[in-house]
């Protein structure tokens, strides 16, 4: 009796789980780069290890072709610096999950909103407990879409 119970939880999981796998595979992000095209509001905030609390501040311009640039305002630790300036690339996947790497040497996993007007993201590197958040200054609307793919 207990193996039939255990094969039908089985079988309930597999059918129950199918869909999510099936839309898994389906891309949500088919503009991959050009997702990602103009400029956003940045906030991020967390604890470099070691140094202290650490909150910023800014806009960062995307360009829709993987290359992007970014001024913000960044208190470490209580430190204020102003007007700092980083350039750097990204990489749009077709399931929305996107990875960024920054001249001043920070890299990041981000998730991007189907439609490109958000994105959450999260520092990978070493000694680093920062995420944040990303909102498009201008959202997007068919004609930019239309315009981007085209490209």
């Amino acid at each position: 009796m207990t193996k039939l119970l255990t094969s039908w939880a089985l079988a309930a999981i597999s059918f129950a789980v199918t869909p999510l796998s099936l839309m898994a595979t389906e891309a949500q992000c088919p503009l991959q780069n050009a997702t990602l095209h103009g400029t956003y509001v940045v906030y991020g905030t967390g604890t470099i290890v070691g140094v202290g609390p650490l909150a910023a501040a800014g806009e960062v311009t995307f360009d829709g072709k993987g290359n992007s640039v970014a001024t913000y305002t960044v208190s470490v630790n209580g430190t204020i610096h102003k007007g700092v300036t980083v350039t750097g690339t990204y990489t749009v996947n077709l399931d929305c999950t996107a990875s960024h790497a920054e001249s001043d040497g920070s890299h990041y996993d981000y998730v991007v909103a189907p439609d490109g007007n958000t994105v959450t993201w999260v520092e990978t590197d070493a000694g680093t407990v920062v995420s944040g958040t990303e909102v498009r200054l201008r959202p997007r609307d068919d004609e930019d879409v239309a315009l981007a793919g085209s490209q």
